[in-house]
C-alpha cells in the first residue's frame, strides 16, 4: 500500500493532508466524538471508518478513536504514509505512584513496551516521545495551572488483567502510569518519521481508586483534565 493508494482510499486532496493526528483510546466512542469534533470545523469522515478530518483554524487535523495498541497504530501507519508529521495520543491512564493522582496529567517521555505491536515497527524495550512536543505540552498545562508529571510509563495490552503484584512491580521500576496505546504509537510514529507525544489524564490510582468506584466530587478533576488534553493536543500541530 503506497502513499497514493492510501490518499485515494481516504479521499484526501494534497492540501488536506493532516498536519496533526490526534488519537484517543477510550471505550466510549460516541461520547468522545460528541465532545471532540465540535472543536473542529468542516468535519467529515474519511474513506476509512472512525477517521475524521477537520480544521483547527487553518490547520487540517485528523481525529480517531482507537482503543488498544493494535488498533492505535493503524491511523499512524496510514497517515504517516501520507505525510502527517505529528501524532498525539490522548486518553486516560492509571497512576502507579502515590504522587500521581486523579485529574493529574501524565506526559510520557519513554514508554516501556508491554504490548505486542511495537515489534512490527522496529520497537524494542522502550519507545520514546518527541521531547520537543512533550516540553511544549508541559508548558501549556502549566499555563492552565494543572499538575503534570513527565517521565517513564508502561503500555500493556490487557487492562483488565493487571493484578496487584504486577502493579507493584511496575511502580517499583519507576513507571508513572500505565495505558493501552502509548508505546505502540511511539514505535509506529518513529517508523514513519513522525513526531509523537502522549498526553494522558489520570483516571485510576493503582492499586487503589478505580474508574468503577462510582461518581461524585472526585470525578470532577478527571472530567476537566479530559477536556484539557484534547485542547492541548490541538496546540501541538
Amino acid at each position: 500500500m503506497n502513499r497514493q493508494t492510501w490518499m485515494t482510499l481516504l479521499g484526501l486532496g494534497e492540501d488536506e493532508v493532516p498536519r496533526l493526528l490526534v488519537q484517543e483510546g477510550t471505550w466510549w466512542r460516541q461520547q468522545a466524538l460528541e465532545r471532540r469534533l465540535p472543536l473542529l470545523t468542516g468535519v467529515r469522515e474519511l474513506g476509512l471508518p472512525d477517521l475524521w478530518l477537520g480544521w483547527y483554524g487553518e490547520v487540517p487535523v485528523a481525529y480517531s478513536v482507537a482503543y488498544g495498541a493494535s488498533r492505535a497504530v493503524e491511523p499512524v501507519h496510514v497517515l504517516g504514509t501520507c505525510g502527517t508529521p505529528v501524532v498525539v495520543q490522548i486518553g486516560a491512564c492509571g497512576g502507579l505512584q502515590p504522587t500521581v493522582q486523579t485529574g493529574d496529567i501524565v506526559l510520557s517521555e519513554r514508554a516501556t513496551i508491554g504490548e505486542g505491536v511495537s515489534q512490527y515497527y522496529g520497537g524494542e524495550g522502550v519507545a520514546t516521545a518527541n521531547l520537543g512536543r512533550v516540553t511544549r505540552a508541559a508548558s501549556l498545562f502549566a499555563g492552565r495551572g494543572m499538575h503534570t508529571h513527565r517521565g517513564l510509563t508502561i503500555t500493556a495490552s490487557a487492562p483488565l488483567a493487571q493484578p496487584p503484584g504486577l502493579l507493584r512491580k511496575w511502580a517499583a521500576a519507576g513507571h508513572l502510569a500505565v495505558d493501552s496505546e502509548t508505546s505502540a504509537v511511539f514505535s509506529a510514529a518513529t517508523a514513519f518519521g513522525m513526531r509523537a507525544a502522549s498526553v494522558m489524564y489520570v483516571r485510576d490510582e493503582l492499586p487503589g481508586r478505580s474508574w468503577t468506584d462510582g461518581t461524585g466530587e472526585q470525578d470532577l478533576p478527571h472530567a476537566q483534565a479530559s477536556e484539557a488534553v484534547f485542547e492541548v493536543a490541538l496546540a501541538l500541530a
